[in-house]
């Protein structure tokens, strides 16, 4: 962050501005006089100092750069600068800055509505709250959005409430924030109304929905259970995923029923996410029902039931990782380390098995998880290795691929698929025997794992 500017507070002539040490040695004086800067970089740049530095010495100078000014549609990198002091203002949590930020919600930029929104939510008072409310039916979703999560952190009461009215917004993104922050505060009075919405359209609602089902607990499972024989097969399916996620035995004489039998659901999809979920609640009193769906004549169902015996079988040796992004069940005796480094989530090794296990995540917005198979064979090739097979798998509902290779003492197998514009792959290695012998615990981590978005 280097810059030649001209230094209007000093006779007009050019300075040499280093904002990344002015950012080091807290030098906010300097850089409040950079935010006057004939240069709107190094505006922006200043800007973002501040943000970082949080000192409340800035907060007059920030509250003027934040003023938006008719001459300044012609220049968008001043919406940045003003979204970044919008940000320090929040960071700094000044209660002057309150009507400033009230004011910049009418600002012609969006970034800096929103910031202005995440700004307030960090200054509790009765006039943002009001003022916050008024914007829920805003017309950008972004700001509807935006501004439900906010008057959910001010009041968490009223952001309830406005949070079940938000379940049957027009648009899924609004949908969503509605159903995370159920997720947050809700209780059991919130139950009917998140049962009725368990079938909306889009998947990641749904699954948000669900997991507001699933921390409710046992107390969500009668009313489930009585709506199983809903006349919606979509309804069906999804009310039997979130009885697995909760994970309660009272639900396993009902699944049973409709997993396999003579009174077996008729619907194949319903079927194979029975036995998925009769695999997540882990009772060995579901074996026999799930040995019979073996025999279903639909592939989805069979894969299903046999993951599901997998599960069952390995159940008592599992635990769960979840970091917020990604989560699955792996067994006790795999040493995992979440981890910070680049492209790598998770590292981890089984010595019992000799195995090397990697999960990691690349942003990819322009590779499809096929494309990024074919450059992972290609570099197995280069390296040696023979045996390499491509083969179609499913993760977290995203058609994916497993790739194995081998090499004169090991294997390797990789699981990829791609999610909201980003490539997830998981890796192992290991010789040739231990890794087959590990093979029904990957496929427990595949079959068990999901990433939140």
């Amino acid at each position: 962050m280097y810059a030649l500017t001209r230094d209007s507070m000093h006779g007009g002539g050019f300075i040499f501005l280093d904002i990344e040490k002015l950012l080091k040695e807290g030098d906010v004086q300097s850089l409040m006089e950079a935010l006057e800067s004939d240069d709107y970089t190094v505006r922006l740049d200043a800007a973002l100092a501040l943000e970082e530095l949080a000192d409340k010495r800035s907060v007059p100078a920030l509250i003027d750069t934040l003023r938006y000014e008719e001459w300044q549609k012609d220049y968008p990198i001043l919406g940045s600068v003003r979204a970044a002091a919008a940000r320090a203002l929040g960071n700094i949590g000044d209660p002057s800055a309150i009507e400033p930020l009230i004011s910049s919600l009418e600002d012609p930029d969006i970034d800096v509505r929103i910031s202005a929104l995440k700004s307030l939510s960090k200054l509790r008072n009765k006039r943002s709250v009001d003022t916050v409310e008024g914007y829920l039916n805003d017309p950008l979703e972004d700001i509807r959005k935006n501004a439900l999560i906010t008057l959910a952190e001010l009041d968490p009461k009223k952001g309830l409430r406005q949070a079940l009215v938000a379940l049957n917004d027009r648009s899924w993104v609004v949908r969503k924030a509605a159903a995370r922050v159920i997720r947050n505060l809700g209780d059991e009075r919130c139950l009917e109304f998140l049962i009725d919405k368990l079938n909306d359209p889009d998947l990641e609602v749904r699954r948000q929905i669900i997991l507001a089902v699933v921390n409710l607990g046992e107390v969500a499972v009668d009313p489930l259970l009585e709506k199983l024989s809903d006349p919606s097969w979509q309804t069906r399916a999804v009310l039997v995923e979130a009885l697995g996620e909760i994970g309660s035995k009272r639900a396993v004489p009902y699944l049973k029923r409709m997993v396999s039998g003579r009174k077996r659901d008729e619907n194949r999809y319903v079927r194979g996410k029975v036995a998925e979920a009769l695999g997540l609640i882990g009772d060995p009193d579901a074996l026999e029902s799930l040995i019979e769906a073996l025999n279903d004549p639909y592939l989805f169902v069979r894969r299903k039931a046999r993951a599901a015996i997998d599960l069952i079988d390995v159940e008592p040796y599992l635990e769960r990782f979840d970091n917020g992004e990604i989560s699955f069940k792996y067994p006790i005796f795999w040493d995992l380390l979440e981890v910070e480094d680049g492209e790598k989530l998770i590292t981890g090794s089984c010595k019992e098995h000799g195995l090397k296990i990697s999960v990691k995540r690349k942003e990819a917005s322009g590779v499809t998880a096929e494309e990024f198979s074919d450059i992972l064979i290609d570099v197995l090739n280069m390296r040696g290795l023979f045996n390499i097979t491509r083969g179609s798998v499913t993760v977290d509902s995203e058609h994916g691929y497993m790739v194995t290779g081998e090499t004169k003492k090991d294997r390797i197998v990789a699981f990829i698929f791609k999610k909201k514009g980003y490539i997830y792959y998981m890796y192992f290695r290991g010789r040739l025997e231990n890794i087959t012998e590990s093979y029904k615990y990957m496929r427990v981590l595949i079959n068990t794992l999901h990433v939140e978005i």
